[in-house]
């Protein structure tokens, strides 16, 4: 009986429509109460752009709205508000009015759009803690390091392979502070890179190519491998975190360089040990991030030190994987100049 009035009901609006003069369909601010960014547009419509939002930032209506959905308490609402027009105004000016710049665009199923070029290792943010004490955490990186640490910093030649793009080739390298010389046996030739504390320098077809330092900071970070608190970084401003990584709770320490690059190093709680060193460089456009992972520490004369690195960057991923590891204190200072020729 039920199916029967509901066939009838829609008979007659059908009937009723087709015989009538059409009706108006209601604007928004006549359907809904306090309409603002939706005001002219067609009621019918408010709903479905809606479900946009939603699906754009993968969030509930609750996310902007309160109980009272005309309620105006929360700031999300006022912010989608703000959103919203700047959509429509980048549209029009720039692409005719059509809906080319949309939420999606932007926020690709997030509440907060991604600023910086997409790497793995993003989704892992800090969570800023007041009761993780950064020195205290540099501390225990240094015991789990232990007083030895020093052995290696004198010097320290390794063997393994460097995969790029699909494509796993023979390097070596060797450290001496916060010097480093790499080179890549490709298969059309050597490839060496390195830093030798003033000047960092690579490669090209053409030759070499040298890096004045004030422009080599990143081109530097990306290759150093650190073993222990006199290795890292010299931060200003430093602050607490906590992070999960890899399932494991880590402790993070965040500061800035001089030149306002922020790093943030993620401690593992349990072992002490360093598992990431996230750079981001700012630029005059946005900010770029780079993030290298430490892992596979073996001890090398008693001292801790990652047989595996892998550095994410826009440019693509590269993993080191070193097979062997020896000291070599007497490493000349010259080795890691470029080459004359």
């Amino acid at each position: 009986m039920r199916r029967t009035y509901v066939f009838l009901g829609l008979s007659c609006l059908v009937f009723g429509t087709a015989i009538g003069a059409p009706r108006q369909e209601p604007l928004a601010e006549q359907q809904f109460k306090n309409i603002v960014s939706f005001k002219g547009e067609k009621a019918a419509d408010v709903m479905p752009a809606m479900e946009f939002m939603s699906g754009s930032l993968k969030v509930e209506c609750d996310y902007c709205h309160t109980d009272d959905r005309a309620s105006d308490a929360k700031e999300e609402k006022k912010t989608a508000r703000e959103m919203i027009a700047m959509q429509r105004d980048i549209n029009a000016k720039h692409f005719g009015g059509r809906n080319v710049i949309t939420c999606a665009t932007c926020h690709g199923g997030k509440t907060h759009p991604t600023p910086v070029p997409p790497i793995e290792g993003l989704e892992v943010r800090a969570r800023r803690s007041d009761s993780v004490a950064p020195a205290q955490v540099l501390q225990a990186y240094g015991k789990a390091v232990g007083g030895d640490a020093a052995k290696v910093r004198a010097g320290v030649r390794l063997e393994g392979t460097t995969t790029l793009k699909g494509e796993k080739t023979r390097v070596e390298a060797i450290y001496a502070g916060d010097k480093y010389r790499f080179v890549n046996h490709e298969k059309k030739g050597d490839k060496p890179e390195g830093f030798n504390g003033s000047m960092a320098w690579f490669s090209m077809p053409y030759g070499i190519q040298p890096v004045p330092l004030q422009y080599a900071v990143q081109f530097v970070n990306q290759r150093q491998v650190f073993t222990g608190p006199d290795s890292l970084p010299k931060l200003q401003n430093l602050t607490g975190g906590t992070a999960k990584l890899d399932g494991r709770d880590n402790l993070v320490v965040t500061g800035f360089q001089p030149d306002k690059t922020r790093i943030s190093l993620y401690f593992d709680k349990q072992t002490g040990l360093l598992g990431r060193a996230a750079f981001y460089y700012p630029t005059i456009l946005g900010t770029i991030v780079r993030i290298n992972d430490y892992s596979d520490y073996r001890k090398v004369e008693g001292v801790p030190f990652p047989m595996t690195v892998k550095i994410h960057s826009p440019e693509g991923e590269i993993v080191q994987q070193f097979r062997s590891a020896r000291l070599d204190p007497k490493v000349s200072a010259t080795t890691f100049d470029p080459p004359k020729k």
